[in-house]
């Protein structure tokens, strides 16, 4: 299997996310990704676009700024790459979540990154050339 590779450029509107989760799908099927991980890794992805949508991107008018993803499904591995001109945000600067105290505080939202560094193997982001956030997600073949 020589693997499967499929784009999708995106506005930052929260409505298009059910294009992100129709690509995570087809991407799953057609790249033979186990059928039993597309739910967990449409999450993991709708966090990240619901992020750079919300916080990356505030201050744009909604439909104004794009959202470019791109999956890559290979024998080994499900990946995919997003990339924005929001705001800058590096995941790693966030502490790990305590759920139990997340909880008992009542606290709303929140977990995307939690959400993401549970699900995946890897979260790597990068800030090039001070202008583009790029967030590479990747879950390994069970």
């Amino acid at each position: 299997m020589s693997g499967f590779h499929q784009e999708l450029t995106i506005t930052n509107d929260l409505a298009t996310l059910a294009q992100v989760r129709d690509l995570i799908a087809a991407s799953v099927a057609q790249g033979g990704f186990p059928a039993t991980w597309t739910n967990r890794l449409q999450i993991a992805v709708d966090e990240a676009v619901t992020n750079i949508i919300e916080h990356g991107y505030q201050d744009q008018p909604r439909g104004n700024a794009s959202i470019h993803l791109s999956t890559q499904v290979t024998e080994d591995e499900f990946r995919i790459t997003i990339a924005d001109q929001g705001t800058r945000f590096d995941p790693h600067s966030l502490d790990d979540v305590d759920i139990a105290s997340h909880v008992a505080s009542g606290s709303n939202g929140g977990l995307g990154v939690f959400l993401m560094r549970r699900i995946m193997d890897v979260v790597d982001y990068r800030f090039e050339n001070g202008k583009r956030n790029r967030l590479i997600l990747v879950k390994y073949r069970p």
